[in-house]
């Protein structure tokens, strides 16, 4: 029989305990780096998809009131209540150019938890701006519905006069979420839909900051096309 060496008993075995351990060790330290990273990143995407929703909102806005001002009459938003399923409109009763079906993205941030179903985009009749309920949530307040349409919501008809007000729920409304609140008024104002400082429209109304701290930054367009900020 040959003599082996004293490591040859060792050919196949598993891992030890320390080794073991070490491992343990060095996957936990990793994780620990690894998912608030991600939650983070998580958080910012999302911060921006409220962002592009928002942006998304000003841009329909400027077009119905081009499209105003060739006799176009559009419907903005749907006038949806938060936590009740969405009914499609009736044929000819006018279709949002914002889908009633896309939902908001960071409800659950909203202090006090959100309904199941929450709405990224709710339309209403007015002459000012509107407070988001929940984090996430674009508000747009146009005309009122006229016949033969039906659908209640933000509306641009022909001959319009006034202004249609944009408001989204930021900070101290993703009051379950601060950080989410501030990572979306970032992007806000960094993709140019509502500024850091107070700014006057074309009518001379001041449109508010949109800083740290606040519960809604807002955009302002007005009958002839011009958005502020």
């Amino acid at each position: 029989m040959k003599r082996g060496s004293p490591a040859g008993g060792r050919v196949g075995a598993g891992f030890t305990l320390i080794e073991a351990m070490v491992v343990i060790a060095i996957i936990s330290v990793l994780a620990a780096i690894a998912i608030p990273a991600y939650e983070r990143y998580v958080a910012a995407a999302r911060a921006e998809a409220v962002a592009e929703e928002f942006h998304a909102a000003i841009s329909a806005v400027a077009d119905a009131i081009s499209g105003a001002q060739a006799g176009q009459a559009t419907l903005i938003a749907m006038q949806d209540v938060q936590g009740t399923p969405p009914t499609a409109p009736a044929a000819g009763a006018g279709v949002p150019v914002l889908s009633y079906r896309v939902m908001d993205p960071v409800a659950y941030a909203t202090t006090g938890g959100a309904s199941p179903i929450s709405f990224a985009y709710i339309g209403s009749s007015g002459t000012t701006f509107a407070a988001p309920s929940y984090c996430g949530e674009v508000d747009i307040v146009g005309e009122g519905v006229q016949a033969p349409a039906t659908t209640a919501g933000a509306w641009v008809y022909s001959g319009i006069a006034r202004s249609v007000y944009l408001s989204v729920g930021v900070g101290s409304t993703c009051g379950a979420d601060p950080a989410l609140g501030q990572d979306i008024i970032h992007a806000i104002v960094s993709n140019g839909s509502s500024a850091s400082v107070p700014v006057k429209d074309s009518a001379g109304n001041i449109v508010s900051a949109c800083l740290p701290g606040v519960a809604a930054c807002y955009a302002e367009v007005g009958s002839n096309g011009a958005v502020t900020p």
